[in-house]
């Protein structure tokens, strides 16, 4: 265990029946760090994280939380005592108690002590609720209030560790973009080490400081945000996290050819045929004359308005189907125009 570490996870797995759920997973979560692990449902991160909180028993591997194992061969920590604060999908308030009530459960000293009200007025303003919050009941909440009372109640013990589990999901967007926003700011403010499961990309680029992609109960890259976005290490990983423009390819020494001209690489063994990733994002559109022809010059057959963004489909001359551009909304090329495409920053080389 390195001195940062908090969270270590090594050789993890779970089987239901002949079902293996995780299969041999390692993860290393810093001091105050909050990880994101994103995949899609059924691949096991709901699994990982009941295995860290000791809902369930691995079949092999350890856990260790602040140095001390509390699962694997040195035997199993009973959920209660391994400094783990849990936050489920729903909030899982209890219904027949006020908010101050939900937050004061568990705690020492009763819940009509003045030192417990203090504490609890404490972890509301925390959380960006006020003190007359403490009186009301869950439902008279809206759903990002109760996720955010459900945070208090489970910081309420001063974990060592966080776990959140799809705790927004149930938000609509703009609820949730805000929720998460606010969530994650108690979380750093307060210095917890914090796990997210979640299956919305948006969400672990957005907040987390490393994102683990799961698939099938493997890890199939753990990095950065920016780093498993921009440099994804399969098909995978790059098509969970986002849009893809995939381009039959020629790669040379730091640039490859394509259908959109020479592009610029990023460092790779892969030489000859090979496929190209761009996002979207990457690709810009200028209208051009419609007599212009030549390397990297379409036609626009779709837009997609998105408010601040329009998608664009563009055919490309030749065998290649179409490929999509991510760009600006202000003035976009329309429907039929001829357009050159533009290039920014490099691609990524898979095998073809």
């Amino acid at each position: 265990m390195s001195a940062a570490e908090i969270v270590g996870v090594d050789g993890l797995t779970k089987s239901f029946g002949e079902h293996t759920v995780l299969d041999g997973i390692r993860l290393s979560l810093s001091a105050g760090s909050l990880t994101a692990v994103v995949g899609a449902s059924g691949c096991g991160k709901t699994t990982l994280l009941r295995l860290i909180a000791g809902f369930d028993t691995p079949d092999g591997g350890t856990v260790t939380i602040a140095g001390r194992e509390v699962a694997g061969p040195s035997g199993f920590v009973a959920p209660h005592r391994r400094d783990v604060g849990y936050v489920a999908q729903d909030g899982a308030l209890f219904p027949h108690l006020s908010v101050g009530q939900n937050i004061a459960y568990g705690l020492r000293g009763g819940r009509r002590s003045a030192r417990i009200k203090a504490r609890v007025v404490e972890l509301l303003e925390m959380v960006s609720l006020t003190a007359d919050h403490a009186t009301r009941r869950p439902h008279e909440l809206s759903g990002g209030q109760q996720q955010r009372v459900a945070l208090a109640r489970a910081l309420a013990r001063q974990p060592v560790v966080m776990l959140l589990d799809e705790p927004f999901s149930s938000l609509d967007t703009g609820l949730r973009a805000a929720t998460r926003k606010a969530v994650a700011h108690t979380l750093v403010e307060a210095g917890v080490t914090t796990l997210l499961v979640t299956h919305d990309q948006e969400e672990a680029l957005s907040i987390a400081g490393q994102v683990a992609v799961m698939r099938r109960g493997r890890f199939t890259q753990i990095g950065s945000p920016q780093q498993v976005y921009a440099e994804p290490e399969d098909r995978f990983t790059a098509q969970f996290l986002g849009d893809c423009v995939f381009l039959p390819a020629t790669v040379g020494v730091g640039s490859a050819d394509c259908a959109l001209g020479a592009v610029q690489i990023r460092s790779t063994d892969i030489h000859g045929a090979a496929t190209i990733l761009l996002r979207p994002e990457q690709l810009t559109a200028t209208t051009v004359s419609d007599r212009e022809r030549g390397t990297g010059v379409g036609t626009v057959i779709a837009t997609e308005f998105l408010g601040s963004d329009v998608v664009l489909t563009i055919d490309l001359q030749g065998d290649q189907p179409p490929i999509t551009v991510r760009q600006a909304s202000v003035d976009p090329p329309t429907v039929d125009a001829t357009v050159r495409l533009n290039i920014r920053g490099p691609a990524v080389v898979f095998p073809a």
